[in-house]
């Protein structure tokens, strides 16, 4: 599988190791300076020091590049940035299976992200992936767990199986509001 995952913030980068290990994975940043640092360095010495790039992960400033024959789009940018995130995709591959990982209310709106991203994006295929864990910790390979939930069942499932390994362990869940709310 090939995953792009926008946003390289601790999170961002924490999943493209772990997923990295596995999969071909492109890492965006929006800023070209860090991308290139991180090309450079082999790891984001801004958030995870010491957490070393597999060799399947690329890092990019390049959004359209990032996702230029993806599978999945990981979105990991906070709540703040997840509607221009969700509007930028939309434009560039509107039909592209995605995840968020952000929480909380948008301000303002005071909307759940799924419900930002149904007033983005509309009926499309995506979910959210949440869960107890620490950045670091997924980064450096221990052991964790988190749900994919999405409204469709066989996308969860599907998605969750893809991801799933190592000792990052992913459960599929319907329940969409509740993993977000959780």
């Amino acid at each position: 599988m090939r995953i792009a995952v926008l946003g390289a913030g601790a999170w961002g980068t924490a999943l493209a190791i772990a997923f990295g290990a596995r999969h071909a994975v492109a890492l965006w940043s929006r800023d070209s300076a860090q991308a290139a640092e991180m090309s450079r360095r082999g790891e984001n010495a801004r958030y995870l020091p010491g957490c070393a790039f597999p060799a399947g992960l690329q890092v990019t400033a390049d959004f359209g590049a990032a996702l230029a024959g993806a599978d999945l789009a990981i979105l990991a940018a906070p709540l703040a940035g997840l509607r221009p995130m969700l509007e930028q995709l939309r434009v560039t591959v509107p039909t592209m299976p995605f995840l968020w990982v952000c929480k909380g209310l948008e301000a303002g709106s005071g909307l759940l992200p799924h419900q930002v991203v149904d007033a983005v994006m509309g009926d499309a295929s995506c979910g959210v992936l949440t869960g107890p864990s620490f950045a670091l910790e997924v980064a450096r390979g221990l052991p964790a767990a988190v749900t994919l939930a999405a409204t469709d069942a066989a996308f969860a499932a599907k998605t969750a199986q893809s991801l799933h390994g190592g000792k990052l362990r992913i459960y599929a869940s319907e329940d969409l509001v509740g993993a977000e709310v959780g």
